[in-house]
């Protein structure tokens, strides 16, 4: 009798299955072309792996036109944030790399610092599932982020830093954050997915009490 857990982590078991499972988590659904674009993979190739985690039940299509989009199942949802926190390293260093995006949300040590400090100061809460709970909006407000309606995304959840090994925030808060402090002029966006704090995002972040 086959074990339903072993067919699953088979399906997962591919570093390419694993990015378009974790680009479809962070940025909500896209169809093909989208997707072979973004990830750098030949069409012929990933659509042979989309049909394997469609197969799985991991994700579903739609056809919009003449194209297919493809989005995860919920409980796929559940799952990221969960792997996050069992494969984040417990004893390995920060790296030394700048801060940056990851997909559009804030990443290496701007990002991993403003996700820690928002939940000493009660304005965020994280949850043993790995997602994130609002406690305190008008700590988000003063950032310059209002409500926010997450549409087919996740509103909110931890992603591990690949270069901190600490988890900084995504979903659709994560890049309601990036977009208001880059607007405020608070960050600015360097070569590639670089970014850096401005002198006024080190004067406004360190009077909100908020690392920079």
């Amino acid at each position: 009798m086959s074990d339903a857990r072993v067919d699953l982590l088979k399906a997962l078991g591919h570093p390419l299955r694993l990015r378009v499972i974790d680009r479809l988590g962070h940025l909500g659904p896209a169809p093909v072309s989208a997707l072979g674009a973004e990830l750098g993979a030949p069409l012929p190739e990933l659509s042979n792996h989309l049909e394997r985690l469609r197969d799985a039940g991991l994700v579903t299509a739609r056809r919009d036109g003449r194209q297919s989009v493809y989005e995860l199942t919920g409980e796929v949802e559940v799952l990221l944030p969960l792997l996050d926190r069992l494969t984040r390293p417990a004893d390995r260093p920060p790296g030394r790399a700048p801060s940056r995006t990851c997909y559009d949300h804030l990443a290496g040590p701007l990002g991993v610092g403003l996700y820690r400090g928002l939940l000493e100061r009660g304005a965020l809460r994280d949850r043993p599932d790995g997602t994130v709970e609002v406690l305190d909006p008008d700590a988000l407000a003063a950032l310059g982020v209002g409500a926010v309606v997450p549409g087919r995304r996740r509103l909110a959840f931890e992603c591990l830093d690949a270069t901190e090994h600490a988890p900084h925030l995504a979903g659709a808060l994560g890049g309601a954050v990036a977009e208001a402090l880059i607007g405020r002029g608070w960050v600015r966006r360097g070569d590639g997915r670089t970014v850096h704090v401005t002198p006024a995002g080190q004067h406004e972040l360190g009077a909100l009490g908020l690392p920079a």
